[in-house]
């Protein structure tokens, strides 16, 4: 869990230096930029629902490991997105 508390305010404390990048890249509208910080929460909030039956079904291990790579697969899709939707998918996934 602190494993989980500390990534989730890294990448919180890491879109506030890359979003004035994004907003160029992307031309992102003020809302649009809102919604990419804040869209964290939902992805945050679908692993808290899923979390624990997920760890009662596969483990605790396993699902460490899963939540691991849910967060590099994250970053990867957030690294080649090309469109404001991709954007998006990739910062409810990482």
């Amino acid at each position: 869990a602190s494993l989980g508390g500390i990534l989730f305010g890294y990448d919180l404390g890491v879109i506030s230096v890359a979003l004035p990048q994004l907003t160029t890249r992307f031309n992102l509208t003020s809302t649009q930029q809102e919604t990419v910080v804040s869209i964290l929460y939902v992805g945050g909030s679908l692993g808290a629902v899923a979390g624990g039956s997920l760890c009662d079904f596969a483990g605790r291990k396993l699902t460490i490991l899963l939540t691991d790579v849910m967060f590099i697969t994250g970053a990867l899709w957030l690294a080649t997105s090309q469109s404001y939707a991709g954007l998006l998918a990739g910062r409810v996934v990482g």
